[in-house]
């Protein structure tokens, strides 16, 4: 993030309006503006209207060499000005419209235009909103609320501070933090330094870095009970909620302003009084645009450096040096990005908490515009479908990470749960898996993140959204040894997304009928009469999920080629495809367990006992050596020269019923 704010410049300025007969034209227009007054009684109205004055305004403009609108010649500027005025002033309701029109215009054509009145308008309204920070045209927020998210999951998002800039309509938003708990064992930190939002043009966000987390050890928001959502008919903005506790316990609830005074004063801030003993002793001074200048640049300075990013790069850097490791180690950026998520899962999940926050579920209740969209579906379509064309999304990279020991629990918990310890025969292959995962971290690395998404009008569409991926790394890293090892290397990737508009919402009268015994029995009739195996295992599917009242998402996903593996990779891979075949073949119940009745059955049992047996002895004799992954190792060496895309194309099943229950009872205007 680029921190150093230097002064807005003034756009180049243009060709100024040259004088007639030595007189400078904005006088010329008074005067001859005046001298019409004292001879015809029109010209009053039209200098009432504000259609003189913002003719002047910009005759004044085009005299100094800066006027609003400069690629439009400012002839046809002024004849459509009054032209317009010469057509409203036929009707009393077109002159009023033109009359709310011209003061702000001239207001905003003042504001740009002539700096003394920018800076008389920063300087009042920066007596009124102590809380916002006025620089130039930009409009700055510090100590936000949180965002607490308590529908479906709970979360919380924090933004340190937002900056909006009136000249070039950019939205900027500085330290963006979130953590979502979506389990009691798993929640997610999320954490970037700079998103730009430029209206109608882009969005582009910095280095984004994520953390799943469990356990105990892990996770920040492990306390907060599934009960500790606030409920939703308190007062719009709280302070006390569990959510904000549960943080607070681990992240910094200071202001910007406040820590970045502390800081300044190491430590020794200013003593808070009362306002009427502080007052007595306070001189009045007119706040100037360098001391405001000078204080944004100092809150967007320490955000900066008081980020959690930047404290783990710094962190990662000293790291290196105390090893005193060669800079070769990590001699790139996404060596360096690997390396700071490594750090970064060991910090809060929300570093920096505010103190108050705005739930989700009262927005949603106090929303005006909600009851006025559920009645008019079309216009929410209307709204998104160029939002999202004008929006494109671009991520510098994306950079997420998880702990080995994470990794280590859930394969315990889910192929080894059942399985005795002390039994050789997966041993070996239980001490490899645990010593490659142990003290590691795996990082996902995407770079150079394309995103953009297609609303259609007509909701007989799909909502389309395509993601396309620059080039795609993983690590396995381990802090203690300044271990930073790539393992997956993948030429690149994209995806499309393909969601029915019937579940936007508010979109619930359009959602397929409910199923009914007709059309189960319409489904079952289609299988039978299908003519091939594939076409009754498709009407075998679509049947199931018609009696699961269920709709699909198609995701489609491509992996382009070259693609790299790290043998020791593969080495794990085998080692852990090899222990969970042992430990099938171990819960499947034995033949001899079996109730037997005669000799033969008995003579069957032992010999199927054998085969299995033998099947043992043959995976576990090979389970303590790299054969099959030396194997694998040949196949995947060919890859790395390979040029082409793998895909793979599957459907994600929606439930509907979800989306009925949330059906409004108010009829729809323009469906």
């Amino acid at each position: 993030m680029n921190a150093n704010i230097t002064p807005r410049e003034l756009p180049e300025r243009q060709k100024k309006l040259q004088p007639i007969l030595g007189i400078p034209v904005p006088y010329l227009f008074a005067a001859t503006s005046v001298l019409s007054v004292a001879l015809f009684t029109w010209p009053l109205r039209w200098i009432a209207s504000g259609a003189a004055i913002l003719t002047y305004a910009i005759l004044s403009g085009a005299a100094n060499g800066h006027r609003i609108l400069p690629f439009f010649n400012i002839w046809s500027l002024l004849l459509l000005i009054n032209l317009s005025y010469g057509v409203a002033a036929t009707s009393w309701l077109l002159h009023g419209v033109f009359v709310a029109t011209c003061y702000p215009g001239i207001f905003l054509t003042c504001l740009f235009q002539f700096d003394p009145v920018g800076r008389f308008v920063r300087r009042r309204v920066r007596n009124v909103l102590k809380q916002l920070q006025f620089i130039d045209d930009q409009i700055a927020f510090f100590d936000l609320p949180a965002l607490e998210i308590d529908v479906d999951v709970n979360g919380l998002m924090n933004i340190r501070g937002m900056t909006f800039s009136l000249s070039s309509l950019m939205i900027i938003a500085h330290g963006v933090e979130v953590g979502i708990k979506f389990s009691e064992d798993m929640e997610v930190a999320i954490a970037v330094d700079e998103v730009r939002i430029r209206l109608f043009r882009r969005i582009d966000i910095s280095d984004v870095y994520a953390n799943v987390k469990g356990g105990e050890l892990e996770m920040s928001l492990r306390k907060l009970a599934e009960n500790g959502r606030t409920p939703t008919g308190e007062s719009f903005m709280s302070s006390d909620t569990p959510l904000l506790a549960t943080a607070a316990m681990t992240g910094d609830t200071r202001s910007p302003m406040i820590a970045m005074t502390e800081k300044m004063t190491n430590g020794s801030a200013p003593e808070h009084i009362s306002p009427s003993v502080g007052l007595k002793g306070v001189k009045q001074l007119s706040p100037d645009d360098d001391h405001a200048r000078e204080t944004y640049k100092n809150i967007i300075n320490y955000i900066h450096e008081s980020s959690v990013i930047s404290v783990s790069q710094k962190e990662v850097e000293e790291a290196l040096r105390k090893k005193h490791v060669d800079g070769d180690l990590l001699d790139n950026k996404k060596d360096y990005r690997s390396a700071i998520c490594s750090q970064l899962h060991e910090k809060p999940t929300v570093p920096h908490c505010s103190k108050r926050s705005i739930r989700v579920s009262t927005l949603q209740q106090d929303m005006p515009m909600r009851k006025f969209l559920h009645r008019l579906p079309l216009l929410l379509r209307c709204l998104l479908n160029p939002i999202a064309y004008f929006h494109p999304v671009y991520i510098k990279s994306i950079t997420a990470g998880g702990s080995g020991a994470l990794i280590e629990s859930m394969l315990h918990q889910h192929i080894f749960k059942d399985h005795p310890e002390e039994a050789s025969d997966v041993k070996n292959l239980k001490r490899r898996i645990s010593a490659w995962l142990k003290d590691a971290n795996f990082v996902f690395e995407a770079e150079k993140i394309t995103g953009m998404a297609s609303v259609p009008i007509n909701p007989v569409f799909n909502i389309l959204s395509d993601l396309l991926f620059d080039d795609i790394m993983v690590y396995r890293t381990v802090k203690e040894q300044v271990d930073y090892n790539q393992i997956v290397r993948l030429g690149g990737a994209d995806a499309r997304i393909s969601v029915p508009s019937f579940l936007l919402p508010h979109h619930e009268h359009i959602l397929p009928p409910v199923p009914t015994s007709e059309d189960e029995a319409a489904g079952q009739e289609k299988i039978d009469n299908a003519d091939s195996q594939p076409k009754t295992i498709q009407a075998e599917q679509e049947l199931a999920q018609l009696r699961k009242d269920e709709t699909n998402v198609n995701v489609s996903a491509h992996v382009r080629l070259p693609a790299c593996f790290d043998q020791n990779l593969l080495d794990f891979v085998a080692a852990l495809v090899k222990a969970t075949k042992i430990v099938e073949m171990d819960r499947g119940e034995k033949s001899l367990d079996k109730e037997i009745h005669g000799f033969r059955e008995f003579t069957k049992a032992v010999k199927t006992d054998l085969n299995d047996k033998m099947r043992r002895v043959a995976v576990d004799a090979a389970a303590n050596d790299k054969w099959i992954a030396k194997l694998v190792g040949k196949v995947t060496k060919k890859l790395e020269t390979m040029q082409g895309d793998i895909g793979y194309s599957g459907d994600l099943p929606v439930a509907l019923d979800v989306y009925r229950k949330k059906a409004g009872s108010a009829s729809k205007l323009m469906p």
